[in-house]
């Protein structure tokens, strides 16, 4: 992954500042910088959401397409493809974004695995082969630090928005199967997202820890333990990164202070999404400020 060049003067005064509790931009070791996120923005797509996290800028789409289901298989699919836009940043040109989009897409599709937490067995077709799958593209616009949280905040808002058309299957006496979609678009189903993760990232530099790390600080990193946290406060999967090793000590503090930072972000993630449900305000499309 491709980070600016600061200065071995700026890392220090980085390095100083996390070790004093106070970091570059004001906050605390363990606070959250201030993000927006709005719905319902694409409407080529079944569901869509945006988020801004500081600098960082993720567009997400979702796209549900009917098919059979795989063989000993009782749910449907999701697919999670990410991409970082070439144009955005210069850490994404050429083919240095390529190992980062798959380590994106990877993250979300291990916090999504288990079906329970997505309701996928909603996704299948009643008395039927069928299933939906849900294709979620993400596109990274630009990068401010902490990728992996400011995406599954996005996927979680965009999962929240999708409209899924219902359907009825009717069998013909010869054995053939004619599939109806309803074209009415109040008539739809939708995802309970309550029960789904949302990723959290603390990463470690000179001894501490610190949460929503900015593109600089990652360059300061030793390494770093991505988390999903559900509304129970469970832990639903880990990824490590980075290119150092980290002590036990510090991955269990990191894994236990990642749980009231999930809670606290899914508390005022579904306060944002409950406000965008009730507004009767026109989407006017997302490259609107």
């Amino acid at each position: 992954m491709y980070f600016p060049i600061i200065s071995p003067s700026e890392r220090n005064y980085l390095e100083q500042g996390v070790a004093k509790g106070v970091r570059v931009d004001g906050r605390g070791r363990l606070d959250y910088r201030h993000f927006t996120l709005e719905t319902g923005l694409i409407v080529q797509t079944n569901g869509s959401a945006r988020i801004r996290l500081g600098t960082t800028d993720i567009l997400v789409g979702i796209k549900a397409e009917l098919g059979k289901m795989d063989e000993n298989t009782n749910e449907g699919k999701i697919l999670c493809n990410v991409e970082c836009c070439p144009s955005a940043s210069s850490e994404f040109e050429g083919r240095g974004a390529e190992y980062l989009n798959a380590e994106l897409a990877r993250a979300l599709e291990r916090a999504f695995a288990v079906s329970t937490l997505l309701e996928k067995k909603k996704l299948v077709i009643e008395n039927s082969e069928y299933c939906w799958t849900l294709y979620i593209d993400a596109l990274v616009l630009d990068s401010g630090g902490n990728l992996f949280d400011a995406l599954s905040i996005a996927t979680r808002a965009a999962v929240f928005d999708t409209r899924i058309p219902k359907v009825k299957i009717h069998h013909g006496e010869k054995g053939d199967i004619e599939i109806d979609i309803e074209d009415d678009p109040s008539q739809f189903l939708q995802l309970d997202v309550s029960s789904m993760p949302l990723l959290v990232t603390l990463t470690h530099i000179n001894g501490y820890e610190i949460v929503d790390a900015t593109i600089d600080e990652e360059q300061c990193m030793l390494g770093r333990i991505t988390v999903a946290v559900n509304k129970n406060g469970e832990l639903c999967s880990i990824l490590k990164g980075g290119v150092g090793g980290l002590p036990v000590k510090s991955i269990d503090q990191m894994m236990m202070a990642s749980i009231p930072i999930g809670l606290e972000i899914i508390k005022k993630m579904d306060e944002i999404l409950r406000q965008e449900k009730k507004s009767q305000l026109p989407k006017v499309g997302f490259f609107s400020s």
